[in-house]
């Protein structure tokens, strides 16, 4: 029944992936063979020209009775006659062939293709000017990381495979966190979207993991955010609960205001000043390579350590500009939000209870559910006794904001 209902939106998703993939990677080796063909046609140019001024010179230092060994013509005695230096000084012509470093310094990017193959560039295409794909190694990595965000997106839907996530969180932190260094990551694909926007030259590899996380988003729900990121990983391992601050809803609302308005000054800042400033300061990159260049790297990453402690995913609530965007494409008709099954809703309070991040709150004895906030992390379906939550997609049967009770109870 599962497969049946979220295999059409597979195939739809990995054909938007593939298409992506191959419309941006392709032409960039079509522009380097060309490259190619106009310096070696120039270089053979030069070595034409070269061994026909050779050839002259040659012809000229002979008479019509000159054998090529005799002494007859003055101007064999007088080369015969000259210095071993000057043999240096006829051929002085030919030094660029001698030097690697001279002339044929541009072919050194073609002695060394096999370095670049090694570091994980996929390149195909010939001399000719076919077009090839060249994949850089980020790219390959970025890929993979959302194929795994799109296999997280069908084990939330499962009860028995709910379960990895644990595993999921830590294999992000270790690996996109303390091997990868926390950067790139979707934030910096976003700003340098931005970027692009404001006419900076970009590379359109960077821009792929935060645009293809937007149907990823729309089909599966942030899955991303709560199963795969390594920022909101590291902070949920921070956090102890005992002491939480900030749970009710009033507190949520305004934390999504704070979020907007750190979004328009980010944006500001990305379009005023054509950088990127915010990954001087990443407190995620000091804390995953346990190094800063400035003293505010370390203030913010203190500040993000102590607060992850007492409050659930600080960062994600407060700054985060990726959970803002992905929040407003569940706000897009027909997208994935987790919704109420019909006469299964007690009442209780055990949804909420489960809800670390605080996308469902209980006030008036009232359990509601904002699917904006929600970050697909599937707690609160498995603390439901009565499996009475799951995944719809979004409509007038099931809104964006969901109010969970007992429909046969007395108001």
């Amino acid at each position: 029944m599962i497969m049946k209902r979220f295999l059409p939106r597979f195939f739809l998703l990995a054909l938007f992936v593939g298409l992506l993939t191959l419309v941006s990677c392709t032409g960039q080796d079509s522009q380097k063979d060309e490259t190619v063909v106009l310096v070696m046609e120039e270089e053979w140019a030069d070595f034409d020209e070269v061994a026909e001024e050779k050839a002259a010179a040659e012809s000229s230092c002979k008479t019509t009775s000159c054998s090529g060994c005799s002494s007859s013509c003055g101007e064999f005695e007088t080369k015969k006659d000259k210095p071993a230096s000057s043999k240096e000084d006829e051929f002085e012509e030919f030094s660029d062939f001698q030097s690697g470093d001279d002339e044929f310094s541009e072919f050194e990017e073609f002695e060394e293709a096999p370095d670049d193959a090694a570091a994980g560039t996929v390149m195909s295409g010939d001399i000719e000017g076919n077009v090839g794909i060249n994949i850089s190694s980020g790219l390959q990595w970025v890929l993979g990381i959302l194929a795994f965000t799109i296999l997280a997106g069908f084990l939330v839907r499962n009860p028995k495979t709910r379960k990895y996530r644990v595993f999921f969180l830590l294999a992000s932190v270790v690996i996109l966190g303390f091997y990868r260094g926390a950067c790139p990551c979707p934030i910096m694909s976003f700003q340098n979207l931005i970027l692009a926007i404001r006419g900076v030259d970009v590379s359109w590899q960077s821009l792929v993991w935060f645009l293809a996380l937007i149907p990823i988003t729309y089909f599966f729900g942030k899955v991303w955010c709560g199963w795969i990121c390594h920022l909101g990983a590291l902070q949920e391992f921070l956090f102890r609960g005992k002491m939480e601050i900030l749970k009710g809803r009033k507190s949520q609302n305004v934390l999504r205001y704070v979020r907007i308005g750190v979004l328009v000054v980010l944006v500001a800042q990305l379009l005023i000043t054509q950088t990127n400033v915010f990954v001087h300061y990443d407190p995620f990159k000091v804390a995953y390579n346990l190094f800063s260049a400035s003293t505010l790297g370390y203030v913010l990453l203190g500040v993000m350590l102590v607060s992850s402690v007492f409050i659930n995913r600080p960062f994600c609530r407060t700054v985060c500009p990726i959970g803002l965007v992905l929040g407003w494409v569940s706000l897009i008709p027909g997208a994935s939000v987790i919704g109420v099954k019909k006469d299964k809703c007690v009442g209780c309070n055990q949804c909420n209870t489960a809800c670390h991040i605080h996308a469902i709150t209980r006030e008036n004895k009232v359990s509601r559910l904002v699917n904006q906030d929600c970050i697909a992390c599937g707690e609160c379906m498995d603390a439901c006794k009565n499996n009475g939550l799951t995944f719809f997609q979004l409509g007038k049967s099931h809104p964006n904001n969901v109010i969970c009770k007992n429909e046969h109870a007395k108001n």
